[in-house]
């Protein structure tokens, strides 16, 4: 009589997050839930790296940048302890590059936007009312680079001059509209923060992005033809 020995059942233990992942990510969560209750909600976070492509998006070979956008941004610092710095540099890749080769196209920008075609005068208010440092504050109208191009306006050219601030803004048109940014603040005492996301936009909404440090307040209008 034969008998049969059943495999032994491995057991994967998953090890636990470290203090500082956790304490990063409740620093996130925490200024994400003060700035949502301060501007009464805007659109939920899916966040991706400015440097890469999501698995399931779809690119279309002929992406093209039809029309024009007018773009709005809030760029803040948090009201929390500012002695540490925080966020992980952006993702680098060919694609970072500017190009227009094939059938890539660049986003252009068209114009600055006038004061009172801004959308987001209250929402500065109640940031600086709330304890936030607001950095920037811009409009302008452009066009849309090709998905995957990572072809970006400097924040000098859309009109931001903020000390300590740089990078670009990224607005990408595929089979959908994408909205992000790769952003870099030096505060005075040397710590840095860094944002670097890309996602589906919202038209017509507030979308917000962050890190612990940094905080973007975007919203994207289609030009009427």
């Amino acid at each position: 009589m034969s008998h049969c020995l059943a495999a032994p059942t491995r057991v994967f233990v998953r090890p636990a997050p470290s203090r500082a992942s956790v304490r990063l990510l409740l620093t996130r969560l925490a200024l994400g839930f003060a700035v949502l209750s301060l501007l009464g909600g805007v659109a939920p976070v899916v966040a991706q790296s400015a440097g890469t492509q999501p698995a399931n998006a779809q690119a279309p070979a002929a992406a093209s940048s039809a029309g024009a956008y007018n773009v709005e941004v809030i760029v803040f610092r948090g009201n929390g302890p500012r002695e540490e710095g925080g966020g992980a540099p952006p993702t680098r890749s060919a694609r970072d590059a500017d190009s227009s080769s094939g059938t890539a196209q660049a986003a252009r920008f068209l114009k600055p936007l006038p004061a009172s075609a801004l959308q987001l005068s209250g929402a500065r208010q109640r940031l600086a009312t709330g304890g936030y440092k607001v950095l920037a504050h811009a409009g302008w109208t452009q066009t849309a680079s090709s998905w995957g191009s990572r072809s970006g306006l400097p924040i000098e050219r859309v009109g931001v001059q903020s000390p300590g601030l740089s990078g670009v803004f990224l607005l990408e048109r595929g089979s959908l509209l994408h909205f992000g940014m790769n952003l870099k603040f030096t505060a005075d005492n040397g710590a840095t923060w860094q944002l670097s996301e890309i996602r589906r936009v919202r038209l017509n909404e507030k979308n917000y992005y962050d890190n612990p440090g940094l905080g973007v307040i975007a919203v994207v209008t289609p030009v009427a033809r």
